[in-house]
């Protein structure tokens, strides 16, 4: 068989088509991390989507999204079907047929996509205290994302809760005094009070909830491409906050 010409080989591999990763997402939003339900918007898609769509391609790769349910994306994960997938917390159950970013036995939180947490805010002066397990001297709700986990978190405590369709809509209604204090994701909550530093308002600590979210592997992929799946988590990992400055502003309104 006659070889190629060193120079032709060059040029038909860099013509050849990036191989595809497929990365499972669940098929609900949870802003700003993933927007839309049952599609992505391309310019928009969420901050995590932005993140692992940029990680892989710099290893190489082209990233395919599909949107599935939480149940079926777990399943599809372990038969196989799918190479990775977006935003899993940590467990040994899940571990037994996904493989994580480990160090020293546990979960690398340096090569998290994101750390959820919600956070309350409240204005300054406010008498509104928060434990990590009981609010204090509430006495009107407490503003929320229409459609945010955060609203059944703290219905779960018993926290009444009053729905908003964007950031500034709630801090707009806190700083009306319409409602006690704001439960948001932090990222997004700092992020606008960053942009307005007039606001008179002031975070409340502990977090109401944190947890590292990763992108982990299939067992069948990360044997077939150690290498690959290696170089995806340190690109999320040199990536992750560069583009979280840069982005988050895209998010703040809320559309999603």
């Amino acid at each position: 068989m006659k070889l190629l010409p060193p120079l032709l080989l060059a040029c038909w591999a860099a013509a050849a088509p990036a191989a595809a990763l497929i990365v499972g997402i669940g098929d609900q939003a949870f802003p700003p991390y993933k927007l839309g339900n049952q599609t992505l918007d391309p310019s928009r898609p969420g901050l995590s989507v932005e993140l692992t769509r940029l990680a892989v391609q710099s290893c190489g790769l082209k990233a395919e999204f599909r949107l599935l349910p939480g149940a079926r994306l777990l399943k599809e994960l372990e038969i196989g079907n799918l190479d990775a997938v977006m935003m899993l917390s940590y467990t040994p159950e899940r571990a037994r047929f996904a493989v994580y970013p480990l160090r020293n036995g546990l979960p690398d939180e340096a090569r998290r996509l994101a750390t959820l947490s919600y956070v309350l805010y409240a204005l300054k002066g406010s008498p509104l205290a928060w434990d990590g397990h009981h609010l204090s001297n509430q006495k009107r709700a407490i503003g929320t994302n229409a459609g945010w986990s955060i609203n059944l978190d703290l219905q779960r405590m018993g926290i009444p809760a009053e729905a908003a369709n964007s950031v500034e809509q709630n801090f707009d209604k806190l700083l009306s005094r319409h409602i006690d204090g704001y439960a948001v994701h932090e990222s997004l909550g700092d992020a606008y009070l960053a942009s307005h530093p007039a606001l008179p308002a002031r975070k409340l600590s502990p977090p109401i909830s944190t947890k590292p979210y990763f992108l982990p592997f299939s067992r069948h992929y990360a044997a077939a491409q150690p290498s690959q799946m290696e170089c995806v988590w340190h690109a999320v990992s040199v990536k992750r906050d560069e583009l979280l400055r840069r982005r988050i502003s895209a998010y703040l309104d809320g559309k999603g």
